[in-house]
């Protein structure tokens, strides 16, 4: 599964026009964000493919976002590709709305608060700002980082947490294991697929005979 999620996302990076080095390093980026937490690699790399899809920059904007994605996912009791169709939703448009919102108040994150917080007006102004587009990303960030950084990390510590991780390790120890292997299925697949379209045919033929003899 681990190897499947990555490969899944490179795919969806290389498609989106990335080379090949941008790939490796959003991938680095992926790792950094859930090192210590409960969240696999795996959903990392989609939420990162994700990420960079909705504008959002590799290196340190891209690790950072991931790292808040998770934090907001750990809060929410979610997991992150939920969690990071959010988030992606402000990137993409460069505005927090009132349907996000509403989404992130619902799982149990109070936004509005901590939006609040940040810009230094009431709760009422938040949503009256959001309303009018005016609450950007960065803002958004800045108050989720300020509310909830880190709950990513400290959720690793806990019994469910380090669970979650010691899985995630058998997770890596078998992708490594599998990662000579892996490679060369999708290839092998294909010429087995090839191999089989004569049989296509035959079995079209076959079944022909068998519907007139029934």
């Amino acid at each position: 599964q681990r190897l499947t999620a990555i490969d899944d996302a490179k795919a969806k990076l290389t498609g989106l026009g990335n080379s090949a080095a941008s790939v490796d390093a959003i991938m680095k980026n992926a790792m950094a964000s859930v090192k210590g937490t409960a969240f696999g690699m795996g959903e990392a790399a989609t939420t990162a493919a994700g990420a960079t899809a909705a504008g959002v920059k590799p290196g340190k904007d891209l690790e950072r976002t991931l790292k808040l994605t998770a934090d907001a996912a750990t809060i929410a009791g979610t997991d992150m590709s939920t969690m990071g169709s959010i988030f992606n939703k402000v990137a993409t448009s460069n505005k927090i709305q009132g349907d996000v919102i509403a989404q992130l108040s619902d799982a149990g994150i109070p936004v509005v608060q901590m939006l609040s917080k940040e810009l230094g007006v009431s709760a009422e102004q938040v949503v009256d700002l959001a309303s009018k587009g005016k609450i950007n990303f960065a803002q958004f960030q800045n108050a989720m980082e300020q509310g909830l950084g880190g709950a990513a990390a400290s959720s690793g510590k806990t019994f469910s947490g380090a669970m979650k991780n010691f899985q995630a390790s058998l997770g890596r120890v078998g992708a490594n294991f599998m990662g000579g292997i892996f490679p060369k299925l999708a290839p092998g697949l294909t010429q087995i697929t090839k191999a089989m379209e004569p049989l296509e045919a035959k079995a079209k033929l076959v079944g022909n005979a068998l519907g007139e003899w029934v």
